[in-house]
């Protein structure tokens, strides 16, 4: 499963840089490099995006559902989750950016811009997700309060006795 998975995150991830270089070329004023690999961007972003559902939902199953971005990249280190939402955060604006500039560009460079923007989001998730799944196990067993038990993955006190959770022994890379 952990073969399947990391197989997945790094297609996800060569897709990720993919369409950078294709936004790239887009923002720079050419819409061909979109239009000759939109064919292949839209099923590869599928079959990493389907895998990277169940694996988000077999690690959040346990969480309410306000942690569930919280559960679901607690294996990411921390430059990566910033990093993430820095991403997704301008995939909303280049989904946006059709109404914003609307009759001003060409159409179909705008749609390269905005859609290679958009897809740029889904996988830098599905790079997240995947490799904090393969991440959680180790994180959640390293994880005990300052009296040695053992404490759930979001845990700040400990269930037992009420002490604080000690600073994660295993961080991750």
């Amino acid at each position: 499963m952990a073969l399947l998975v990391n197989l997945l995150r790094a297609v996800a991830s060569v897709g990720f840089f993919g369409v950078l270089v294709i936004h790239i070329a887009a923002l720079l004023g050419s819409a061909t490099p979109f239009q000759n690999f939109e064919r292949f961007m839209f099923p590869v972003l599928l079959i990493v995006w389907l895998p990277t559902i169940f694996c988000m939902n077999r690690m959040t199953r346990d969480f309410k559902q306000k942690d569930l971005w919280k559960a679901a990249l607690r294996g990411c280190p921390k430059w990566m989750r910033i990093t993430l939402w820095t991403v997704c955060g301008y995939s909303w604006l280049m989904a946006l950016s059709p109404l914003l500039v609307h009759g001003r560009d060409d159409s179909q460079l705008a749609g390269a811009r905005s859609l290679s923007g958009v897809m740029l989001g889904f996988y830098a998730i599905a790079v997240g997700v995947l490799y904090s799944s393969t991440q959680t196990a180790l994180i959640d067993e390293g994880r005990l309060c300052l009296n040695g038990h053992r404490v759930g993955p979001l845990a700040k006190f400990c269930d037992e006795c009420g002490a604080p959770v000690t600073a994660n022994p295993i961080e991750p890379r």
